[in-house]
Order: structure tokens, then C-alpha cells, then sequence
């Protein structure tokens, strides 16, 4: 069947390269560009049933004003004096005339600002109209807009915005979006374009006075950009390394040219099915999702090619014709191939059960990815290898015309020319009486080295960075403008932490409730160091319960004392406002729903800050039974929630996965090799394979970078597991499966250290151009990505070097000579000592 359908290939071979082609055509005109399609966003991806995507759902039903829009934070800091920002009373004491600081900011920035906002609502909606007239003035698209931005003047939030040491000033602009949507980037760029790059501005500036950017938008926009060019910079550096590679291996620019031509057509392929697939909602994809299967289906597309193709010069070397060696080219690699692709499939594709959707996107996509590539190695690399003939060995081409002449293929490649001189083959051969010989010191040194770092994996399982920030580059605009506001506000400040309290008994609109708010304020303030607690806000609270806060409300609240219609009036609008902000007004809920602001001393984004977290929530099921009479219901959101929720669901995942790969590859390898006991042990050495490159990239990130090493990238992890396991059990494969074939000829200890011999160059080509693959990860400016890089490549050097040459083959020698004894047998010797003579 197998011979039959290659010559199908063969002798049909134009058509089908033809029809390759027009596949290509006509899949690229159909699907919508992959940036259209992918859904942004990180929290978004969590499970439904998420605890924060409750909460969001519970405030969207009882507020008003949208707390999830994302924001732009402009910090206007002066350090240069101990007293900080100039303010009018102080020039006038002192009769300087020019403006002071906080001038600037209420009288040139934020009308500035204003009018960026307003332009963009007024060219948003214009866009969207279809035509139509516009009903709203210009005048109304600037009174959104200053509702939009908020400053020190707000009278209940202004406060907020000054820092204690009086030397920093933020300003907040509110945008609709979600912080990674790719529409926030125009309103940002144009305030940055305003801030730093507009000369007439800048002059406006105060001698002295330091303008940052930061907020969730900005650090979405940086997360975007970065992401964009880590896409560029891995596919270019990608394409670059594996053309290097295969050009040193043959020495032939053409051949070299058809595993690389095929894999970008398949890579092609992929996306536009991926982005048909997203298009009509059948299944979702996500920001840098193309990374992934970019880099994947590389590394696995020109392995497969690089297979494929030294079967077919072993066949023109023996004296076959064109057709007829690529026809037993296909026949023969088919096998192996499909079982690679089918145990990186499953390995990967269990990545589909995971509850957190980015992992499901990947999974699906990067299976696609290595399917599509099994098939056009099979169905289109053939048609090129057909089409080039022997020009596909220029410049060295044979004189000869094949099949008249064994030995036909000229030894034009560098690999040809080194193996003529038998240095690799000398290599594997002294490996191979290495292991013939020490079995056990090799078996259990290695081991021994590594262990150390398998142990440090263990320990540091958990210890992973969830912030967007430690992704992006120290001069990113968000990180640089972040530590700005972090040398004067809390660090928690950019990312406060919303708990609901939801009680269908109690009215928070009474002064009674807010009576009961003052004393759980109170109690948890009263801990703040014990809960790692900053600042809290509340109805009994609206400017927070630092001294100074509470002097300033005091100070406003004797302000607003006595008769007086003016002071009536203060006093109604300054508790409306208040209640707005922390009591619900939807019905039905409404004013059964009480909010709290807390600031915590840590960066929202850390495993810190969830402790602080879940020790307030804890708290508060203590404390509300006993100041509140029915059931309260509690519910937390804000980056931390969000951030506790997804390591929850990932950390579930990660177990999840790891049960199902190692299952699902080890029914995969016992159904191909059919030797449980073996295939117990190839798992077991992948596995513990994968817990030393987690090690070990544990502990060079760590060494570059000691005091800011926050942990590696939560997706680390879980990307490494997958793939690891799955391509280092596709080397595995190809050396049992050529030692069975061997062992048919010979006894089973020869046997295996000739197939290590005979199979070691083209595995280990294989190695090096899948390492050389994931490296080109390295090369963009997310730091998820290089750590995810390093540690890939890393681990398939170590598959490639030390477990398939040295812990399987010394492990299969020792089971022969009776490592369990009388049992040997049990755990897939052959014939282990006291049988037959091996």
C-alpha cells in the first residue's frame, strides 16, 4: 500500500505540485489577515467561571462607570527640590510670575489631552457612520473627553493623584478598550508624539520637570508593539539560521532551498487556515500565537524534509533512477514520519484540554501546524525533488546518469566530504564501545550531573513571573514610566485591588452601612502591615485612610458644615459622587452591592500581591458575619484577582497536561514499538530530561540577572513540557525503530550500538536545526519568549546528545546483561543472561 501510494506521487507528481499551488492561491485570497482575527487580552482567556470574570460581571450589573476600561497614566514628577511640584499659592506668595507646576498640568497638558481624546471619538465614530451625519457637536465629543481625563483638581479622586512626598502628580486617561486592544495604540501614540516629540510643547514645560508614560493601556500598547517584533525578528532569524544550516549540510543552494520553500508554504497554509478558522468562530487565536506555530512547524518541517531527502540520496547512491529512488524514498520514511508527527500531535494536542483557552489555541494551532507539514513533506517535497532533477545537487553534479552508475551522487556535501574521512562515523563508533564497555558509569554519571538541576526544577516549580512588565525591555515606555511612579506612589497604585461586598439585607446607601464600612475599614487598616495593605477607600473613606487623606477629608467636611445653600449643595453633590463611586445604582442589585478600593505594598503583578489578597479575603470572612446581619457574598477583581485566577487555572492545567502527555505518548510509543516496559523508561528520561532544562534555565536566567530575576514566564512551563516531550520521544522513535531492524540481523546489544552508529548523524542534524530554530525565539524583546527559546533549544540539545546516544542505548546494554536479573526480561530484555548469548 505504502509502495503504491509513492509511486502515485511519483508519477502524478506534477498535478500535485500544481494543485499545492493552487491551494496556496486560493486559502491566502480567502483568509482575512491573522492581525484581524486574534482576540487580545490575557484575562479574557480565563474559564468562564473564573472568580474575577464574576466579579467583573457582578460590577458591570450594579455600576455604572466602567472600572475594566483600560488607562493611560501620565506622572509628572520634579525631584530636583525637596519641597517637589511648584504650586500657584507658593509663585505668589513669592511673586514669581510664571507658571508653577500644577498650573502646567490643569492649564497646557490636560486640555492637550482632551483634544486627543475628543479627535479620536469624533474620527471613531465618523469611521463607523456609514455616511451619515454625525449628530453630536464638537463641543460634546470635548465634554466626554475632559470626563475622560482626571486630574489633582478632581474633588474626589484628585487627591488620590498627588503623591505624600507632594513631588509627583498623575494624571489619569480613561480609554474604552481593553488594555491590549490594538485601537488604544493611535490615542497613545498621539500623547507621546504630544509629550515627548512636540518641540512648541515642550517649551511649555517647566526648566526641571520629568513627564512619564505608564498605565495598563500603555504597557498594552508596549506589549503589542514588542510582540510584533519578536513575530518579524523570529521568522526572519528563523529563516536565516535554517538556510545556514542546510547549506552547510549539503554544500547544494538548491537543495537546501526545497526543505525551506516547503515549509513556508506550509507555514503559509496554516495561518490562513488558523485565520479562516478564527474568522468564523470556530475556534479563537491569539496575540503571538503565530510565533508559536511559526517556530514549531519550522523546527518539525525541515526535519521531516531533512529524512526524507538522505533516504533519497541513500536510493540514488544505490543506483536508482529519479523516480524510482523517490519512490522508495517515500515508501520507506512514511512510517517513521507519521509516527514522529503522530506522537508530536498528541503530545502537543493535549494542550486542548486545559481550561485556559491560550493554551487550547496552541495546541490546536501547532498540531495543525505539524500535520500540515507531514503532508507536504510527503506529497510536495517529492514534487520538487522530481522537478529539480539533479540540478537540485548544484553546483557539484554528477556526470553520471543514475541508475547506471551505484554510487551516482556526487560527494559534493560538506557531510559527504567529512564522512568520506570517517570522522563523525569514528565519533559514533568510540561512543558505541564507550557504552559497550562502561554501560552503568555512563548510565548513572550522566544522571548524576544532571540531577542537580532536576532538583532545582522541583524546588522552583512554582516560582513564576505573571507581570507584563518583567516581559518587556527596562527601556520600554510603560516600565520606565512604572518605576517613575513607583519612587512615589505605593507599588500597588497602578493596579488597585476591587473587592464587592453583595448583601440583598442591607442598603449601603444608608448612613447606617456606611457606619459599618468605617468599622471594616477601620479593622483592616488597622492590620495594613500585617496584610500588606497601602491605602483603603471606601464609602466611609472616599479619599483613603492615610493621614493625610483623612486630614483632607476632614478639612473638606468642616468646609461643607453650617446653613447655607452653596454648602447644602457641596455636601449633596460630594455624597452623590461618593456613592456613585462605591455603591451600585443598577437595578436590580444596586444599592445591595458596596465596593473597596485596597492599594497593596506589592506589585499587583507579583505571587506577593496575591498573598496580600488572599489574606484580606480571608479577613473579610471573618469580620463581615459579625457587622452585617444575611449572607454577603464577596467578590475580588482587579489585576491580582485576575493574576490569582490564572495561576490557579494554569497551575491546574500544568498538572493536568503533564498526566495526559505522558499518557497519551506512552500509548503512542507502545502501540509503534510495542514494548511497554522500554517505552516506560523513554518516558521516564524525557520527563526527567524536561525537569533539567527547567532547571537549568532556572538557573541561568537567575545568573543573569540575580536581584531582578522575578521567576520565569508562567508560559514557560507549560510550552516546554509539551513540545519537549513530544520531540524528544520523535528521536527516540527513529533509534529503537532502527534497532529493531537491526537486531533482526544481529544480537540485541550489537545491534542497538549499531543503530546508535548508523543513526547518529542524521538525528543529531535533525537536533542541531530544531535547536537552531527555537533559538531564533531569543531574538525579540519579550522576555517570555527568550527564557521559552533558550530552554527549548537547550533541552533538545539534551535530548539529542545525552539521552538518545548515551542514556537509552547504555540502558538498553545494561537490561541485556541483566540489570534486574532473572526479571531483565520483565522490563524488555531479550535475551538477558542465563537465555541465550548476547
Amino acid at each position: 500500500m505504502l509502495k503504491s501510494g509513492s509511486a502515485f506521487i511519483v508519477r502524478w507528481w506534477i498535478p500535485l505540485l500544481l494543485l499545492w499551488i493552487f491551494g496556496l492561491v486560493s486559502i491566502s485570497y480567502l483568509a482575512p489577515d491573522f492581525s484581524e482575527v486574534v482576540s487580545p487580552g490575557e484575562f479574557d482567556f480565563l474559564p468562564p467561571e473564573a472568580d474575577s470574570l464574576k466579579a467583573e460581571r457582578v460590577f458591570r450589573q450594579a455600576f455604572e462607570k466602567d472600572l475594566l476600561r483600560s488607562l493611560v497614566v501620565v506622572n509628572i514628577r520634579r525631584t530636583s527640590r525637596p519641597k517637589g511640584l511648584t504650586t500657584p499659592e507658593e509663585f505668589e506668595k513669592k511673586g514669581i510670575d510664571r507658571k508653577s507646576d500644577l498650573d502646567f498640568i490643569e492649564d497646557d497638558l490636560r486640555p492637550r489631552l482632551e483634544k486627543i481624546i475628543a479627535d479620536h471619538n469624533l474620527q471613531e465614530e465618523t469611521a463607523h457612520s456609514s455616511g451619515q451625519d454625525v449628530e453630536k457637536t464638537e463641543e460634546d465629543y470635548f465634554d466626554e473627553a475632559a470626563k475622560s481625563v482626571i486630574t489633582y483638581t478632581d474633588a474626589l479622586l484628585g487627591p488620590l493623584l498627588q503623591s505624600e512626598d507632594g513631588k509627583a502628580s498623575m494624571i489619569l486617561v480613561e480609554l474604552p478598550n481593553d488594555f491590549l486592544d490594538a485601537r488604544n495604540g493611535s490615542i497613545i501614540s498621539a500623547i507621546e508624539k504630544l509629550i515627548f516629540e512636540n518641540p512648541t510643547f515642550r517649551k511649555m514645560i517647566p526648566p526641571g520637570l520629568e513627564l512619564t508614560m505608564s498605565g495598563t493601556a500603555t504597557v498594552g500598547r508596549d506589549m503589542n508593539v514588542a510582540a510584533k517584533q519578536s513575530a518579524n525578528a523570529t521568522e526572519s532569524v528563523t529563516v536565516f539560521l535554517i538556510v545556514t544550516m542546510l547549506i552547510l549540510i549539503y554544500r547544494a543552494p538548491i537543495m537546501a532551498l526545497i526543505p525551506l520553500l516547503t515549509v513556508m508554504i506550509v507555514l503559509e497554509v496554516v495561518i490562513a487556515i488558523l485565520s479562516l478558522l478564527a474568522a468564523n468562530n470556530i475556534m479563537g487565536v491569539f496575540e503571538s500565537m503565530d510565533i508559536y506555530v511559526t517556530v514549531v512547524t519550522y523546527g518539525a518541517g525541515v526535519d521531516y524534509c531533512l529524512f526524507l531527502i538522505a533516504r533519497y540520496r541513500e536510493e540514488l547512491e544505490a543506483g536508482l533512477h529519479y523516480d524510482e529512488a523517490i519512490s522508495n524514498a517515500v515508501s520507506k520514511t512514511v512510517a517513521p514520519l507519521m509516527a514522529s508527527a503522530g506522537t508530536s500531535i498528541v503530545g502537543i494536542g493535549m494542550m486542548i484540554f486545559t481550561d485556559y483557552k491560550k493554551f487550547q489555541q496552541a495546541g490546536m494551532g501547532i498540531s495543525l501546524g505539524i500535520f500540515v507539514a507531514l503532508m507536504a513533506t510527503l506529497t510536495f517535497t517529492p514534487t520538487l525533488l522530481r522537478l529539480m532533477g539533479k540540478w537540485a545537487f548544484w553546483p557539484k553534479i554528477a556526470q553520471e546518469n543514475p541508475g547506471e552508475t551505484p554510487g551516482w551522487v556526487s560527494r559534493s556535501s560538506l557531510v559527504s566530504r567529512i564522512l568520506e574521512s570517517n570522522p563523525l562515523e569514528r565519533f559514533w563508533k568510540k561512543l558505541a564501545l564507550l557504552i559497550s564497555a562502561m554501560p552503568g558509569k555512563l548510565q548513572f554519571g550522566f544522571i548524576g550531573l544532571m540531577m542537580p538541576f532536576a532538583v532545582i526544577a522541583v524546588i522552583c516549580f512554582n516560582y513564576l513571573s505573571y507581570g507584563l512588565l518583567t516581559e518587556l525591555p527596562d527601556d520600554a515606555r510603560s516600565v520606565v514610566g512604572t518605576r517613575a511612579v513607583q519612587a512615589h506612589f505605593p507599588a500597588g497604585t497602578l493596579g488597585p485591588s476591587t473587592v464587592l461586598l453583595v448583601n440583598k439585607e442591607q442598603n449601603f446607601l444608608s448612613e447606617k452601612q456606611v457606619q459599618l464600612m468605617k468599622k471594616l475599614s477601620d479593622s483592616l487598616y488597622s492590620r495594613r502591615k500585617e496584610l500588606g495593605i497601602e491605602d483603603i477607600f471606601s464609602s466611609a473613606y472616599p479619599l483613603g485612610m492615610t493621614p493625610k487623606s483623612i486630614e483632607k477629608q476632614h478639612s473638606m467636611e468642616e468646609s461643607m458644615k453650617g446653613p447655607g445653600l452653596l454648602k447644602k449643595a457641596k455636601r449633596t453633590t460630594m455624597r452623590r459622587r461618593t456613592m456613585d463611586q462605591y455603591v451600585g445604582k443598577k437595578q436590580p442589585i444596586a444599592e445591595h452591592v458596596s465596593r473597596v478600593d485596597i492599594i497593596f505594598s506589592q506589585d499587583p503583578f507579583t505571587q506577593g500581591s496575591i498573598k496580600q489578597l488572599n489574606r484580606v479575603l480571608k479577613e473579610l470572612e471573618t469580620e463581615l458575619p459579625l457587622l452585617m446581619s444575611g449572607e454577603t457574598n464577596v467578590y475580588a477583581l482587579g489585576p491580582t484577582a485576575s493574576i490569582r485566577d490564572m495561576k490557579n487555572t494554569t497551575d491546574s492545567d500544568q498538572i493536568k497536561v503533564a498526566i495526559l502527555v505522558l499518557i497519551g505518548v506512552y500509548i503512542v510509543l507502545v502501540v509503534l514499538l510495542r514494548k511497554p516496559a522500554i517505552c516506560v523508561y523513554l518516558i521516564a528520561t524525557v520527563f526527567f530530561s524536561y525537569l533539567v532544562t527547567l532547571g537549568v534555565t532556572f538557573t541561568v536566567f537567575w545568573a543573569l540577572d540575580p536581584t531582578g530575576f522575578a521567576g520565569l514566564d508562567w508560559k514557560v512551563r507549560m510550552f516546554l513540557l509539551t513540545i519537549l516531550v513530544a520531540i524528544g520521544e520523535d528521536y527516540n522513535i527513529f533509534l529503537i525503530t532502527r534497532i529493531d531492524e537491526e537486531r533482526r540481523e544481529t544480537t540485541p546489544i550489537k545491534g542497538t550500538l549499531l543503530a546508535l552508529t548508523k543513526t547518529g548523524s542524521i538525528i543529531s542534524s535533525c537536533g542541531l536545526i530544531m535547536a537552531g530554530t527555537f533559538c531564533s525565539l531569543m531574538a525579540g524583546s519579550l522576555v517570555g519568549m527568550q527564557q521559552l527559546g533558550f530552554a527549548l533549544a537547550f533541552g533538545v540539545l539534551l535530548d539529542t546528545f545525552v539521552v538518545r546516544p548515551i542514556l537509552v542505548p547504555s540502558y538498553l546494554v545494561l537490561l541485556e546483561r541483566g540489570l534486574f536479573g532473572k526479571y531483565s526480561r520483565y522490563f524488555g530484555a531479550i535475551n538477558p543472561p542465563g537465555s541465550k548469548k548476547t
